[in-house]
């Protein structure tokens, strides 16, 4: 295909007068494939995708006369990326009401909120985030009124956003949890053993229940049922918990409760890292937090990351704090600070992309090789460096744009600034 046509292509598209369902088959040449495996490639390879799957990697591949071919030019390309903790379609102005949803007040409803059922597709933040790297995340409720806020899902940032409905069970301790159960850590820890052992005992007497011939419990029979896949190890139970002395607690709690746990948060982790490793459960964690800004944080170290990788800890992340929705690109920053502090390159990579397809049970997402119906990013430099930028996302097997709402109002007051001065040098 010749480079215009290429360019041409590739014009239609961002502007939205192309549908990128065009694209069936695309060839990326001259790749620096950027995973756990390739990361000390030495040769630029080329990728074929058709039909949305990857059906070549090699040296010299050649697709049909109406494929998409893209020149990476020697350059990084990744998997899309995994932000392991927003609310993506679910908050777009936070300080707008009826344009949140990750949360609810309704004491009746609290582990049976599904966040997959408000997730809007449509968000503006979908294709600025996508723009910019990210192709996947975890998208988590927040507290509203019990420890428990309801069931994240995995979602991709496309129109048909979600990939897995209900993929953790969330629960808050540490300083919120606390809080919600009304001013101690160690009721959190009460409120939360009661519920694993109500949704134990309901799931056994059901019917007894619905007759109303079984004692009641504290829980809704709705929140009740939602817990019953954690309680057959169906879901994990997803524990935000910052400070060392809760984190034994909970991994205490998982072996004797027998649930799956993954740890959110984990400020502290490295002082337990060992117990953490030992016990197999996977982290979230955001890299870049080092500082103490709540007294269950006052062990926070930006090396975090690269202790709890040395003990054997598989590591997802998230970043950076309260931006991690609205900016939820900024995950790779995140990461380039934890390979800064000494995580080494190819983890931090995994934990952007391998590692969450691991944990979570993705389809099809996270890996480059054959057969993999994947998402793709070409970078402009080093995927880890703020100064890189996505020259080609592609999602599924089909290109996307790399126009947002940001990129138009850039464009649109950018032209009409440089139109203005065009016209002021005219009248001089």
């Amino acid at each position: 295909m010749k480079p215009t046509l290429i360019f041409l292509l590739a014009s239609l598209i961002g502007s939205g007068l192309l549908s990128p369902s065009f694209a069936q088959e695309i060839l990326i040449q001259n790749a620096q494939i950027v995973t756990g495996d390739f990361s000390g490639q030495a040769d630029p390879l080329d990728l074929l995708i058709k039909d949305g799957q990857i059906t070549g990697i090699g040296s010299g591949l050649e697709a049909g006369p109406e494929a998409q071919v893209i020149d990476a030019q020697g350059k990084p390309v990744t998997s899309g990326f995994f932000n392991a903790d927003t609310q993506l379609g679910l908050r777009e102005v936070s300080a707008v009401a009826p344009t949140v949803d990750s949360y609810t007040e309704n004491e009746a409803i609290t582990a049976s909120l599904k966040v997959s059922d408000a997730v809007n597709p449509h968000s503006t933040l979908f294709a600025f985030n996508r723009s910019l790297g990210v192709t996947h995340t975890l998208v988590q409720p927040s507290n509203g009124v019990g420890l428990f806020a309801g069931t994240a899902a995995i979602i991709k940032l496309v129109d048909d956003a979600i990939v897995v409905e209900q993929a953790a069970m969330n629960v808050s301790l540490g300083e919120q949890g606390s809080a919600l159960a009304g001013g101690s850590r160690a009721a959190a820890m009460g409120l939360l053993r009661e519920a694993i052992e109500d949704a134990r005992d309901y799931a056994k007497n059901r019917a007894d229940f619905n007759r109303g011939s079984r004692r009641s419990y504290r829980m809704s029979r709705h929140d009740l049922e939602a817990l019953v896949p954690v309680v057959q190890r169906r879901l994990p139970l997803l524990v935000r918990v910052e400070r060392a002395s809760e984190i034994l607690k909970v991994l205490e709690f998982a072996q004797q409760q027998k649930v799956t746990l993954i740890l959110s948060g984990v400020s502290e982790g490295w002082r337990v890292a060992a117990q953490i490793a030992k016990a197999e459960v996977p982290v979230i964690l955001d890299p870049i937090n080092n500082l103490p800004v709540s007294y269950e944080t006052l062990g926070a170290r930006l090396d975090n990351a690269a202790l709890l990788n040395e003990a054997g800890v598989t590591l997802m992340f998230t970043g950076m704090g309260w931006q991690n929705t609205h900016n939820a690109h900024l995950v790779r920053q995140s990461a380039g600070n934890a390979v800064a502090n000494g995580l080494p390159y190819a983890v931090a990579i995994k934990a952007l992309t391998e590692n969450p397809a691991k944990i979570l049970g993705i389809p099809d997402f996270g890996s480059i090789k054959i057969g993999a119906k994947t998402s793709l990013v070409v970078w402009s430099g080093d995927p880890l460096e703020v100064t890189s930028q996505p020259e080609a996302v592609v999602v599924d097997g089909q290109l996307q744009s790399l126009v947002s709402r940001s990129t138009r109002l850039r464009d649109r007051y950018y032209d009409s600034i440089r139109a203005q001065q065009a016209a002021d040098l005219a009248e001089q």
